[in-house]
């Protein structure tokens, strides 16, 4: 991805403004998921933030799947994405030049939505926002320090479904991101990703994801999908049904 770290804290508030979802800043936020008990991190309670023990195993539909869809075309044990564990909640309180205590709540994860029950195009194009959001916010929590990652924002600008001659649909999203890492002794800073995209592509077995060029006008995506990256042969296998 196309990521730099941004030292105009003002140019970030505006993703984050506008963005649809700041972490844990309301504890009602629509995108907080509540895990099961036994998956639940207790040690420290901020509210919002969502911590996992362990991830599901992947499965697919039956032992022998159709060859020609992604879990036939790929090795469901090669499946491999963003899934931070442990403890990711941490309350974090930060003095200011003025004297003045901030108090700083991690993000924490994103769990990665229910594989989709009906295929249609608007359906599936509405799984994979939800699906890139979480796949992001995991990769900031995995990669940037666990629980200092302190605000999270994600918007989807637009997505496509890209013509394909199989069973599989393919799906373009153009996204932003931004997040903070705090790390409590007044170290961290603001990070942003504004134009980043990819290419997903999905059926009734499982779901792979390929980085591709931003495209901020739809119109400018290629036709012909000869001229992308094909999300099954050189994606990554995310997750098998």
């Amino acid at each position: 991805m196309n990521r730099r770290e941004l030292l105009a804290a003002s140019a970030v508030s505006v993703l984050l403004g506008t963005g649809g979802c700041i972490a844990n800043l309301d504890p009602q936020d629509e995108n907080s998921t509540d895990l099961d008990d036994e998956n639940a991190s207790n040690e420290n309670a901020v509210s919002g933030c969502t911590s996992k023990a362990e991830w599901a195993d992947d499965s697919t539909n039956g032992p022998f799947p159709d060859p020609d869809s992604i879990a036939g075309r790929r090795n469901c044990a090669n499946a491999d994405r963003p899934e931070p564990t442990g403890d990711v909640c941490e309350t974090f309180e930060v003095e200011g030049e003025d004297g003045e205590t901030t108090e700083f709540y991690s993000a924490g994860i994103e769990s990665y939505p229910e594989p989709p029950s009906d295929f249609d195009a608007r359906t599936l194009q509405s799984y994979i926002s939800e699906y890139e959001l979480a796949y992001t916010q995991n990769w900031a929590v995995l990669e940037h320090g666990g629980e200092h990652v302190v605000e999270f924002s994600f918007t989807s600008h637009d997505t496509a479904t890209i013509d394909r001659d199989d069973e599989i649909t393919a799906i373009y999203i153009a996204f932003g991101f931004a997040f903070r890492r705090e790390s409590g002794s007044g170290t961290g800073g603001y990070y942003d990703a504004f134009g980043e995209g990819a290419i997903y592509g999905i059926d009734e077995t499982g779901v792979v994801r390929a980085e591709v060029e931003y495209y901020h006008n739809l119109e400018n995506i290629p036709g012909d999908s000869e001229e992308l990256p094909d999300p099954v042969e050189d994606g990554d296998l995310l997750q098998c049904f």
